[in-house]
Order: C-alpha cells, then sequence, then structure tokens
C-alpha cells in the first residue's frame, strides 16, 4: 500500500516506521531536521522493539495520490497540513487522523468524503531527530468518520496488523474519538500539571478520585451531544495508563521542549462542547487555564 505519513513526530515516526517494515510504500512528511536525518540514516525505532528502516521522507507530499494518508499533526497544525496535502489527494484516497483532540476528521471532510478517525494507546517519544522510542504497546481503533464501514477500513487495519499493530474497526469511531479524548483530558491534564508519567497517576490513592472526577466530566457532554461509547472512557483511561506508564504524556513533553500545545483541542474543545449544549465543564477549564499558562511561562523563560 502507497502510504502518506504527514507529520512525522513520535506516533507517525513510530507508524511510519513499523509500515515501511512490513514492505508499505512509505513517504514520511516533516520537518527538515526530521526528513534529513530520515534520509541520511534511517529511521531508528527503540524501546519495546529495536530496528532501523530506511523510508523516503520529504518536506513536501508528493503529487502522486496515495492509496492512505495518515494524519499525525498536531491538531493546531490539521488546516495548513491539509492545504498543503491538497494536491496529492486522488479520488480513491482516504485520510486517516491518529491525531489527539476533536474537530480534526471534520476538516478533513472538507478536502473528501473518504475519511477515517483512528485512536491509540501506543506510546512513543521522539529521542531526537530520526529516532522515535516506543515506549508503550497499546491498541489502534480505526474507523469510517464520524460512523458507518467501508470495506477499505478493513484493507488499512489487515495492514496495520501486518506491521504489528494491534488494531480493531469500529462502526461508530466517533464514540471511540470522544472516549480518548476524555483519556487525555485526564492523562494529559494531571500529568502536564504535575509534572510525571503516566503511571503515577494510577498508583497515587490521591489521584484516583480526581481522575474519574474529570472523565465524567467529558462524558457528560458526550452523552449531551448523543455520543456512544464502546468502551467506557474510565475502562480506557485505566488501561492506557498501565500500557504507557513510563511515558511522558504529549503535552508535558511539549512543555518540556517549551512548544505550543494541543490543550485548545483536548479541554479547550470539552469545554466548547459542553457550552454548547448548556453545561459547563469545570474541571477541564482549570486545567485548560493551567496548561495555557505553563505555555505563556514557557514563553516568557525563552525571551529573557
Amino acid at each position: 500500500m502507497r502510504i502518506y505519513v504527514l507529520g512525522a513526530g513520535s506516533i507517525g515516526s513510530l507508524f511510519g516506521a513499523l509500515l515501511a517494515r512490513a514492505g508499505n510504500d512509505v513517504t514520511l512528511i516533516g520537518r527538515e531536521p526530521q526528513v534529513r536525518a530520515i534520509n541520511e540514516k534511517g529511521l531508528r525505532v527503540s524501546g519495546a522493539e529495536e530496528f532501523t528502516v530506511h523510508p523516503k521522507a520529504s518536506l513536501y507530499a508528493p503529487e502522486e495520490p496515495p492509496d492512505l494518508l495518515i494524519l499525525a499533526t498536531k491538531s493546531y497544525s490539521t488546516k495548513a497540513a491539509l492545504e498543503c496535502a491538497r494536491k496529492c489527494l486522488g479520488p480513491d484516497t482516504w485520510i486517516l487522523s491518529v491525531q489527539n483532540g476533536l474537530g480534526n476528521e471534520e476538516l478533513a471532510l472538507k478536502e473528501t468524503p473518504n475519511v477515517m478517525g483512528g485512536v491509540t494507546t501506543n506510546g512513543a517519544m521522539l529521542v531526537e531527530w530520526g529516532h522515535v522510542r516506543w515506549t508503550g504497546r497499546g491498541v489502534t481503533v480505526i474507523g469510517k468518520y464520524p460512523t458507518g464501514h467501508d470495506p477499505f477500513v478493513d484493507d488499512v487495519a489487515e495492514v496495520f496488523r501486518d506491521a504489528g499493530l494491534e488494531v480493531s474497526v469500529s462502526d461508530n469511531i466517533i464514540g471511540w474519538k470522544w472516549a480518548k479524548a476524555i483519556v487525555n483530558s485526564v492523562i494529559n491534564g494531571l500529568g502536564t500539571v504535575l509534572g510525571v508519567k503516566n503511571g503515577v497517576l494510577k498508583d497515587d490513592p490521591y489521584l484516583e478520585g480526581v481522575s474519574v472526577d474529570i472523565a465524567r466530566e467529558g462524558c457528560l457532554v458526550a452523552q449531551q451531544l448523543g455520543i456512544e461509547f464502546e468502551m467506557h472512557p474510565l475502562e480506557l483511561l485505566w488501561d492506557t495508563i498501565e500500557r504507557t506508564r513510563e511515558n511522558y504524556n504529549s503535552t508535558l513533553q511539549d512543555i518540556m521542549r517549551g512548544k505550543r500545545t494541543e490543550v485548545d483541542y483536548i479541554h479547550g474543545k470539552i469545554v466548547e462542547y459542553a457550552q454548547s449544549v448548556g453545561l459547563e465543564a469545570p474541571r477541564n477549564e482549570l486545567l485548560w487555564g493551567l496548561i495555557k499558562a505553563k505555555e505563556n511561562l514557557n514563553k516568557r523563560d525563552g525571551e529573557t
């Protein structure tokens, strides 16, 4: 399968490396330092598995249409990324978003009706340019967005399984996207404010009740929107923490690097949707504000 991975960060690089190793025609599209490192010395994976592959890497999307375009950029870059990739979208090309947060698939649907949503609990961390650490094996769920089924989704799932990923297909992927956003609201929110690895959230008894309250707040919003869950977000939360207990969540990784976070598309979106149905989400609003404050402190530190 010809696959373009748009966004060669941690998850994008991990998926791209696994799919390339399985023999797929993979092109990673990312920033110049990552593209240069991959083209010069290959893409190294460490952690859960150790190997190096040599996929193609480019600053821009090739003009030849792929079978699958995996969208793995940060959520705040989705609109610009899709505009840059527009020229490579053929009538049979499918877009699969494996991003955190809410709203990415809606942007993709403006480009093509062939859109899949995806959630993954695999943990990954970009160690350096050209080197990604697989910090925890997880599960990946994909499906036609927002609901329904298409045979091509089954084809993609089989390709992912052949690459060594644990994958299932859902006819209700919007429910999974919301469940993952709720999980992220707990892990990314508390983990970033406390500056801890994921496992601490499960091990510290003081955090269990707080975690449940944050998750329940998101669940209430989703239920008011008519979202149904195949797996309860609390069950997914504890499973995700256990699988990625040695990982620093992606928001905390961004804060550590002085980068912008995706908090606007996790807590911010939950607050936005809550207001749209006449609810409040005070815990998410608090975490949103605290993490935005951390971003601002990073900016000030960088200016001094």
